[in-house]
């Protein structure tokens, strides 16, 4: 329909009313709780799935939680390939024109009364510099997790408050140690997946057998007493020590420390999406819930918005009461 929003919150509200709102601001565990689910079915499986998923509790706000809980099901699908593929082969059916340098500034310029940007970028150890009508930011602002200074504007544009939880991911090619779990024989062991609950001075989230991005007709997932390949969640790196307990040995480790997903906290204000004129911020959403699918929405979004505030269709922003308007229309 065309319609585009200023805030997450007017977004989600378009989306799922004063529901999706009140999501943001409530906790998982309390807002499972009040459907009748179970503490104990909260504790032992809702606390599994938010440790596995984004490495926090069930105190998250349950929006973001209702995501962590939907990457559960059963019916998930991947990209032949890798799901990079998708943003790589966005941008080429976008056929823009792809200028591979780190942003360092974007600077406000006037121009008849219009805003005008000035975006300073590094390449090849050069500098380089061009002029934008309108800039949309695609990178997290908030501590820590950008370089890129804004310059001349009033009321400067700051980092976000919050910070990004960090998830060590360990890929380790071994021999998992099944009697650890309670099988002394390896060809017993019946799981792919393994996870946790919030049990103190536990030292992984979770473990998993991961198959290729690339499968072949004849592939099949290795027997558990055979080599194969695992993915560790964990709040901090594995020691040595640890790695003995998990696998009866191993031919490699690799460890990626990962800024996985906002540190999720019912307190923390929503970033806007407009935070000049013509200057927009897609990453935002992500502190209402963070995956693939939102980041999808969140650049439809601002893609629209750009579009309605340069040509002037204000009716086509922040319309309230859309839910109905739509099923009016249809």
């Amino acid at each position: 329909h065309g319609y585009a929003f200023t805030t997450v919150e007017e977004l989600l509200h378009s989306l799922g009313g004063d529901r999706f709102i009140n999501m943001t601001r409530r906790s998982v565990a309390e807002s499972l709780l009040e459907l009748g689910v179970s503490q104990r079915f909260v504790d032992e499986v809702i606390a599994a799935v938010m440790r596995t998923s984004c490495g926090q509790s069930v105190s998250m706000p349950a929006f973001a939680g209702a995501m962590s809980l939907a990457g559960a099901q059963s019916n998930l699908w991947a990209v032949e390939g890798g799901n990079k593929l998708i943003c790589s082969n966005l941008l080429k059916l976008a056929r823009t024109n792809l200028v591979e340098a780190r942003v360092t500034s974007v600077s406000l310029h006037g121009s008849e009364n219009k805003a005008l940007y000035q975006v300073k970028y590094e390449q090849d150890k050069e500098q380089g510099l061009s002029f934008y009508d309108i800039v949309v930011i695609a990178a997290p602002l908030h501590q820590g997790m950008t370089n890129v200074s804004f310059e001349n504007f009033e009321p400067p544009i700051k980092d976000f408050p919050g910070q990004y939880h960090h998830t060590i991911t360990s890929i380790i090619h071994g021999y998992l140690n099944s009697s650890y779990f309670g099988f002394d024989d390896p060809k017993l062991f019946p799981f792919a997946s393994i996870l946790t609950t919030d049990l103190p001075n536990l030292f992984f989230n979770s473990i998993e057998n991961i198959c290729p991005v690339n499968i072949s007709d004849g592939f099949r997932r290795k027997q558990p007493q055979e080599a194969a390949i695992w993915k560790v969640f964990s709040q901090e790196p594995l020691i040595k020590h640890e790695l003995k307990t998990l696998f009866r040995s191993y031919y490699s480790v690799q460890v990626t420390d990962w800024a996985a997903y906002p540190h999720y906290d019912a307190s923390v204000t929503v970033p806007s999406v407009v935070l000049h004129d013509n200057l927009y911020y897609v990453n935002g959403i992500e502190w209402a819930a963070s995956s693939m699918e939102m980041a999808a929405v969140a650049a439809k979004n601002v893609a629209l918005l750009s579009y309605n505030r340069w040509f002037q269709y204000l009716d086509m922003i922040d319309q309230k009461d859309l839910m109905h308007k739509v099923k009016t229309e249809l």
